[in-house]
């Protein structure tokens, strides 16, 4: 066989080789930490596995975990009040995200739009346990920040974490000021991308603001619209950190999102059988309302 052609032969080996021997510890790494586990945890959803219990106690329930988990009326409480927060919470963040967004990219915010920016990465870059601890003790009754200044401006002040109606408000005040920021980034770029000819040419044919708006501006970042709001509530439907360190899912359970229902049924009511089939009905919520969301979000033909 000629040099050239062996030469050849080693290229082409070369190159059918060279994305296994790249991808292999990616791979390698995401089965081991990600794929089994799951596996793992799908098999002892179908086991009555209780971590209080010996390893002898364990066996095959069938599908008896997922008709507890669905007939546990904490749990399908839990499943109401995380889908009714993560509507809550993703409508206004894109809403305010939307409006700041357009506010800093307006000719007389330019300015001041650097540093403002700089202000709003602070929210995303401290830890979630973190920022729901200080607004913790900022809701504290009686010498919280927020009640002191109710009391100054002689408005009532609430137990913001003791009744449930305020506990919830206080999460969602918690959650929009985390999320919020990544929205006003997201938009903020997408802006930049709207056509300025087009703007100028509906302003010289005497077009409106609001019209602008809805007519050209929206159509343009749609797709970013649907990019925020698909990231948002599949975050907001795994809220669990701000949940656990502000409320522990009191009054009662009123506040327990499908996260922290899951987290205390497995491990801190040692059931993890329970626990395992509760995160797939969890994942199968999750999946149904990101679709729901992508068709929703779709972009239709002109």
């Amino acid at each position: 066989m000629s040099d050239p052609a062996v030469k050849k032969k080693q290229k082409a080996f070369s190159e059918k080789i060279a994305p296994v021997v790249f991808l292999a510890p990616a791979v390698i790494m995401l089965v081991c930490i990600s794929i089994i586990p799951i596996g793992y945890s799908f098999y002892l959803s179908f086991q009555s596995y209780n971590l209080a219990m010996p390893a002898s106690t364990i066996h095959f329930v069938g599908l008896k975990n997922y008709i507890e988990m669905l007939t546990n009326q904490n749990f399908l409480d839990s499943i109401q009040w995380t889908l009714v927060f993560a509507l809550v919470v993703v409508v206004i963040e894109t809403s305010l995200g939307l409006l700041i967004a357009s506010m800093l990219n307006s000719e007389s915010a330019s300015r001041f739009a650097g540093p403002f920016k700089t202000l709003l990465i602070i929210p995303m870059m401290i830890a979630a346990v973190v920022s729901a601890t200080v607004w913790k003790l900022m809701f504290y009754p009686v010498y919280g920040v927020v009640n002191n200044t109710f009391a100054l401006l002689n408005l009532p002040q609430p137990n913001w974490l003791g009744e449930t109606f305020y506990a919830k408000v206080a999460i969602i005040i918690v959650e929009i000021w985390m999320a919020t920021p990544f929205c006003v980034l997201v938009f903020q770029a997408a802006l930049k991308t709207v056509s300025m000819e087009m703007i100028e040419a509906a302003r010289v044919d005497g077009a409106s603001g609001p019209k602008i708006f809805f007519s050209i501006t929206l159509p343009t970042i749609r797709n970013f619209i649907a990019l925020v709001v698909s990231m948002r509530i599949s975050d907001a439907l795994r809220a669990f950190d701000a949940v656990m360190q502000l409320t522990n899912g009191a009054p009662g359970a009123s506040t327990e999102t499908i996260g922290t229902t899951i987290y205390k049924t497995a491990f801190r009511y040692n059931n993890v059988g329970q626990g395992s089939a509760g995160a797939f009905i969890f994942f199968v919520v999750v999946s149904i309302v990101a679709v729901t969301t992508m068709i929703l979000m779709r972009k239709r033909p002109d």
